[in-house]
């Protein structure tokens, strides 16, 4: 069935008219094959009805995501879909029940549902539907058609405003008295009298399978609602959208002029500071610095011929033409090294931005820019040029930085104490033996800590004296402490001293220096 007009699906057709040919042969007494007929309709209602639950739980996730989205919008109408939700599933569930009645009437305590022993029982329907021991409105047959008849009109009700979905419902759970042979026939008694137990299974069958189709359709219906009744927009405004609000002199100013909602087949009329615009793209150019408004109105024609104004203003900034550039670490350069700088233009997006610089390389990184200085003692000039917003290439400012050679490091020797590194640096201050004996070595680094630098000591020498006062000298050519000079170390005494002299360290400027000794008195 289409959201159109409602018409059966070719398996629908196919089941109904299965249904009817089966019905009309048993009329003629027909063989029992006949009545496994019924048996392969009750499949494939069963396939069909499977079909549709998987379709309704889609379609439930579906206005349960929507109401996640808008709960304010959409609560109503999903609590709608809840409520056709529970009264198909109560009227389902009572006729399985019945459905099972029959059978167990049929087979007896063996039942094996849906697969009926004693299909060819023509009794088991009325005496479960008809029980004439009842009063009429009591019986199973009776109250299943007032049951239906309730949700018809329901569900029609919610549906009232498409009346091809109405034609359906009521279609599908027509429960009107038949004349049969110039006598009229009720709708319960031409559906459980005197019929074969299978057919009146798969009658119940295909009454299940209209309703979780009906299901589908209304709560797709509901789900339909949720704004049918809006506006698809619920605010129309004027807006200027510009490509810049901030515009350095020289360069231009762009903006876009629209209605947040537009109808795509009437351009409204913009006027722009008294004057009319032939589209809604709007350029001036910027000769002048300061804080330049803008405001007009359009004109929306109504689909009466109305005309609808909406206003609209905005505003432009013109500056100087100026370069944000500083560098990260500190005011001037170090040679020999990358020294990361920041420049920005405002208004202007990185990546239009040009950089020159003299005495030094430049190049881009992920934060900005890197430079690294050629000569110590020789200034890098940095020129600054950005592309416009209409193309063209403007000078933007240029910046000076002093050049320095990098200053040298202080030695220490390093050693784990307390869980962390410690640093000893002589000075008169003792250190523990089993310390130095398992320092790893000599390391370097600068005083200054705004300088994130790394110095690799590459040698060194350990000056220590006998006991005659004879002094001995051991050279390592690493950072780290020789055998000869670990061994020399234990065997000193408290008090005594020895030197670490002519450190030789290396930094990223490749240059070689040669550190301050460290005095070392052993404890």
């Amino acid at each position: 069935m289409s959201a159109a007009n409602c018409p059966e699906t070719p398996r629908q057709k196919m089941i109904s008219m299965m249904y009817i040919v089966l019905t009309a042969m048993l009329a003629l007494n027909v063989s029992t094959d006949v009545l496994n007929g019924f048996t392969l309709v009750q499949d494939s209602l069963n396939k069909t009805l499977y079909s549709s639950e998987l379709k309704n739980n889609a379609l439930y996730n579906q206005f349960s995501d929507l109401k996640s989205r808008n709960p304010e919008k959409v609560g109503e109408w999903l609590d709608k879909a809840y409520d056709v939700r529970k009264q198909t599933q109560e009227l389902y569930n009572e006729i399985e029940q019945l459905k099972k009645d029959m059978v167990a009437a049929a087979d007896g305590d063996t039942i094996n549902y849906p697969n009926i022993e004693n299909k060819d029982n023509v009794d088991v329907g009325a005496q479960i539907a008809l029980d004439s021991t009842k009063p009429v409105k009591e019986q199973r047959g009776v109250i299943l058609k007032d049951r239906l008849n309730t949700y018809a009109a329901n569900m029609a009700a919610l549906v009232q405003k498409d009346s091809a979905k109405v034609a359906a419902i009521k279609e599908n759970f027509n429960t009107e008295d038949k004349i049969v042979n110039g006598d009229k026939q009720s709708w319960e008694t031409a559906r459980f009298s005197s019929m074969p137990v299978s057919a009146c299974v798969t009658l119940l069958t295909k009454i299940q399978s209209d309703l979780r189709y009906t299901e589908s359709e209304v709560v797709g219906y509901l789900k339909n609602q949720v704004d049918a009744s809006d506006f698809r927009v619920n605010k129309i405004t004027a807006e200027v959208i510009p490509v810049s609000s901030y515009v350095t002199r020289g360069g231009n100013y762009q903006a876009r002029i629209i209605l947040a909602a537009v109808d795509s087949t009437q351009r409204p009329k913009i006027t722009l500071n008294g004057e009319v615009l032939e589209s809604s793209n709007y350029e001036v150019n910027c000769s002048k610095v300061g804080t330049f408004d803008i405001a007009g109105t359009i004109e929306l024609p109504r689909a009466d011929g109305s005309i609808e104004p909406y206003h609209f203003s905005s505003s432009y900034i013109v500056g100087e033409p100026t370069a944000v550039i500083s560098a990260d670490m500190m005011n001037v350069f170090y040679a020999g090294i990358e020294n990361p700088i920041s420049v920005s233009v405002p208004g202007v997006a990185a990546q239009n931005i040009q950089v020159n610089i003299s005495n030094a390389d430049i190049k881009r990184t992920a934060k900005g820019w890197s430079v690294k200085p050629r000569k110590v003692g020789v200034e890098c000039n940095i020129t600054v040029a950005a592309k416009m917003s209409d193309g063209k290439v403007q000078g933007i400012g240029k910046k000076s930085f002093r050049v320095k050679a990098l200053p040298d490091p202080v030695a220490y020797i390093s050693y784990q104490a307390d869980g962390r590194e410690q640093k000893y640096k002589g000075q008169g201050k003792p250190i523990a033996k089993g310390n130095l004996v398992s320092a790893p070595g000599i390391r370097a680094e600068l005083p200054d800590a705004d300088l994130d630098v790394k110095y690799r000591v590459v040698g060194y020498d350990l000056t220590s004296f006998d006991s005659m006062g004879n002094s001995m000298k051991q050279t390592s050519n690493s950072a780290a402490f020789t055998s000869a000079q670990k061994q020399t170390i234990q065997r000193m005494t408290k008090g005594k001293t020895f030197f670490i002299s002519r450190i030789r360290a290396i930094g990223p400027d490749g240059i070689e220096r040669v550190l301050p000794a460290i005095d070392v008195t052993v404890n």
